[in-house]
């Protein structure tokens, strides 16, 4: 899986810059009618900068990377999806935190300290359900009144691969929960590098106009 998406990066970034330096390849590798290639930009918008391809390439294949981790998420066990969401926070920079017992947690799955100094606890509950589903408002109610404890905390955050309901979405809101679903999830994976790894690093450079412009040398 992820030799297929470096792979794909790979010959991408090749046509970008290929592209770069012979404007006749613009819609090279569009194969037959109907086939979309990513390196080509929209009809519309045939003005696209090797840059700014190379950021909506970046960006498809951060969308494809983000499916991939939601299907392996989903294939694991509960339990390694709650130790995930404890592992997750913990790269976002929260204080300590841990897996509560898998029977008689009152609804509370995770804990977590809002600090490094341990200031105000956080309530985590972390469902693994099938990408489409859609969690409704009762699930939110029931984690609300867990949050009551004992001890009574004031912020919670409720994680899930699924979806939320807009009745979910509005008390929740009304309640000081967090809510985070499958798409928000791997974004946040991604972007604190949980389950994820750099397969390369590219640097885009430009002319240093300060180094030409130096009479000293």
């Amino acid at each position: 899986m992820k030799g297929s998406v470096f792979l794909t990066a790979v010959l991408i970034l090749r046509i970008i810059i290929l592209r770069s330096i012979i404007p006749t390849l613009q819609h090279f590798g569009k194969g037959k009618k109907g086939d979309i290639d990513p390196a080509v930009p929209p009809e519309d918008d045939l003005s696209e900068t090797p840059p700014e391809t190379l950021e909506r390439v970046y960006s498809i294949i951060n969308e494809q990377l983000a499916d991939d981790l939601l299907t392996a998420i989903i294939d694991q066990t509960p339990s390694f999806f709650e130790t995930l969401v404890v592992d997750l926070m913990k790269a976002m920079g929260y204080g300590d935190g841990f897996v509560t017992k898998a029977t008689g947690d009152g609804g509370v799955d995770g804990i977590i300290s809002e600090d490094k100094l341990g200031f105000n606890l956080i309530y985590i509950q972390a469902k693994r359900w099938n990408k489409d589903s859609v969690i409704g408002k009762p699930e939110i109610q029931k984690f609300a009144g867990a949050m009551m404890g004992p001890p009574k905390v004031e912020k919670g955050l409720f994680i899930t691969t699924a979806k939320f309901s807009q009745g979910a979405m509005d008390f929740a809101k009304a309640q000081h929960i967090i809510l985070v679903d499958g798409e928000k999830l791997t974004e946040l994976m991604i972007e604190y590098n949980l389950g994820v790894s750099a397969q390369k690093t590219y640097q885009i450079k430009r002319i240093d106009s300060d180094y030409f412009s130096n009479d000293s040398q």
